[in-house]
């Protein structure tokens, strides 16, 4: 976050941005804007996250980021974004060669294009380059 982020946000959202990179391991620009937008539905936004994502439940964190780069690599979401969800994955225990296999299991269902969005993320994130 830089300067100009921090200036319309309140202690207590700063506070919260802070303890959102510790637990989840990362802010999205989304939850900067909305810090100092609109706190309070961050706050009920976050609550459905714990409950759906970051919280524990029968799935490991690893399981669920591994889900998140598949699903995000299907919607085609920005590669930093999906690279994100690879480097939790890595950090939680998956191994490289487990996020490849992730992303190979649904090239059928999501197609080339997203594929390779994946794939570039998961290249970024574990240092390949074919060049």
């Amino acid at each position: 976050m830089n300067q100009d982020d921090s200036m319309d946000l309140t202690n207590e959202a700063r506070a919260y941005l802070e303890e959102s990179e510790r637990t989840r391991g990362y802010t999205l620009e989304m939850h900067r804007i909305m810090a100092a937008a609109d706190f309070e539905w961050l706050n009920k936004y976050n609550a459905f996250i714990e409950a759906t994502y970051t919280g524990q439940r029968s799935l490991d964190r690893k399981t669920k980021e591994l889900l998140q780069v598949v699903v995000e690599a299907a919607l085609r979401a920005d590669v930093e974004q999906i690279q994100e969800h690879v480097r939790l994955a890595l950090k939680e225990g998956a191994t490289p060669r487990e996020v490849l296999e992730a992303l190979e299991a649904v090239v059928a269902p999501m197609g080339a294009l997203a594929f390779r969005r994946g794939l570039q993320a998961w290249a970024a994130e574990t240092g390949i380059n074919p060049e």
